[in-house]
């Protein structure tokens, strides 16, 4: 049976390299990444992680245990509909339903606004959310019957509403790349924790700190590199059977951090 293990480096703001992320993204050359251990494949020199292929520091590329996968940071595109009820019979009420379908579940979360007039309906939408505290407001504003409606950076929604009104996609949602600041929390704590504590004695268990005892920053959003090192096959006699180790690693760097080998 494989021995599975996860590594993390956290690479912060402040660290001591030179290069810095650009407009463009971020883009490393082969000396630039020696302080990460790791060397740039020849044909990717020219345009570093931008190709998101980065071998370690054996060399070049040869197998998939050589090879660093980047999901740079970007952020989000607030997705922005149009809804027409201009074409609804006037003494019909108007509703629409918002839908976050974001995580893909089978429960969606979901709330209807229900109200006699476009402006109205707009009212009730604007600055409104769909779980009460998730902190994801959806903006709203009628303009002769054409209500616009935006949702939060990083979700993806559907909207119901009446037979008669026009649905429009003017602006498609786009979910960010690498991890936002809460994202980047939320990874790293899960992975601290995920095996568990043992506590036989009955005393308090005191989780680490992500912040002052992880390096994690506040408010600072993550490129991520991920890589999987699978051991040579090996074989347990004890049990009489193949297996191999397995070992996730992945290196966060902070999107404002420079990167160098001086």
């Amino acid at each position: 049976m494989a021995n599975t293990k996860d590594t993390i480096f956290i690479v912060p703001a402040g660290a001591a390299l030179d290069e810095a992320k650009n407009a463009a993204g971020r883009t490393i050359t082969a000396d630039e990444i020696t302080a990460l251990g790791m060397t740039l494949a020849t044909a990717d020199n020219a345009t570093g992680f931008a190709t998101g292929n980065v071998a370690d520091s054996t060399g070049a590329i040869s197998t998939q245990d050589d090879v660093y996968t980047l999901d740079a940071y970007a952020a989000a595109t607030a997705g922005v509909y149009t809804v027409t009820t201009t074409a609804v019979a006037a003494a019909e009420e108007l509703f629409v339903t918002l839908i976050d379908v974001t995580n893909g579940r089978q429960q969606f979360p979901r709330r209807t606004f229900r109200a006699a007039t476009a402006a109205a309906l707009a009212t009730l939408i604007n600055g409104a959310e769909l779980e009460a505290g998730d902190g994801k407001a959806y903006a709203a504003a009628n303009a002769t019957g054409v209500i616009t409606i935006t949702f939060p950076a990083g979700v993806i929604a559907k909207i119901a509403t009446n037979e008669d009104s026009v649905v429009a996609e003017t602006t498609a949602p786009v979910l960010n790349t690498g991890l936002t600041a809460a994202q980047a929390v939320e990874f790293v704590g899960n992975k601290v924790t995920k095996a568990g504590r043992t506590n036989r004695v009955g005393f308090p268990i005191v989780e680490p700190n992500v912040y002052s005892d992880l390096g994690l920053a506040v408010g600072i959003n993550y490129d991520v590199l991920t890589k999987q090192v699978v051991s040579a096959v090996k074989f347990d006699k004890n049990v009489g059977a193949s297996y191999q180790d397995v070992e996730h690693v992945t290196i966060l760097i902070a999107d404002a951090a420079t990167v160098t080998n001086s």
